[in-house]
């Protein structure tokens, strides 16, 4: 196990095995769900419960991959709808500071809306392309296996191309879906992924 410290003193490892009592429905997405939540990078909607069918936010999400990643940036501004009593305020800042979070071009985030797929794929491939060394491509041919790849818009062809290629994003029954949201079970499987293949 590797770890960075700031300070000297006495540490001790500890393993905590989180669930929640609603994952019945999503066995491809228990797994992940519950090694996030172990790890302390992402919780629950309540004591016993994950919520994994609901939308997440574009805030949310941001919160999540600044803390998987474990990004840190100093910043003096924000989003302009981003309120500095949110929780997700920092995390919003990090990103905004680092280029990875870019807004709608009105300085404005808009973190309470649910998060598309489509966006959640190129915030992602953008900030593990920056700070991670994954390199985006321009070879796009590899979606031609999603009947759907016509409904990826143009910025995040090369994101969703890369992330596809490294095997992070895979699909489901020929679809990609880059208009729908994304559940709270797909960032988690997601973001379990990204885990894996770039800090563990």
């Amino acid at each position: 196990m590797t770890f960075s410290i700031t300070h000297f003193s006495w540490f001790a490892v500890v393993y905590v095995h989180k669930t929640f009592g609603d994952l019945a429905g999503v066995g491809w997405a228990r797994k992940p769900i519950e090694v996030m939540a172990s790890k302390g990078i992402i919780q629950g909607t309540g004591p016993d419960t994950f919520s994994p069918a609901s939308n997440i936010t574009r805030a949310d999400y941001t919160v999540l991959l600044i803390r998987t990643l474990g990004l840190r940036a100093e910043f003096t501004d924000n989003f302009d709808d981003v309120k500095e009593d949110a929780y997700y305020y920092e995390a919003v800042g990090i990103a905004k500071k680092l280029g990875i979070a870019l807004g709608d071009g009105d300085n404005r985030f808009n973190p309470e809306e649910p998060i598309s797929r489509q966006d959640l794929m190129t915030l992602s491939a953008r900030v593990l392309d920056k700070y991670m060394g994954l390199k985006l491509s321009d070879d796009i041919h590899v979606l031609d296996r999603f009947i759907d790849k016509g409904d990826i818009a143009e910025y995040a062809l090369s994101g969703i191309a890369t992330l596809v290629k490294e095997g992070l994003i895979v699909g489901s029954d020929s679809r990609i879906s880059p208009l729908a949201n994304t559940t709270r079970a797909e960032a988690a499987v997601f973001l379990y992924r990204v885990y894996n293949s770039y800090v563990k």
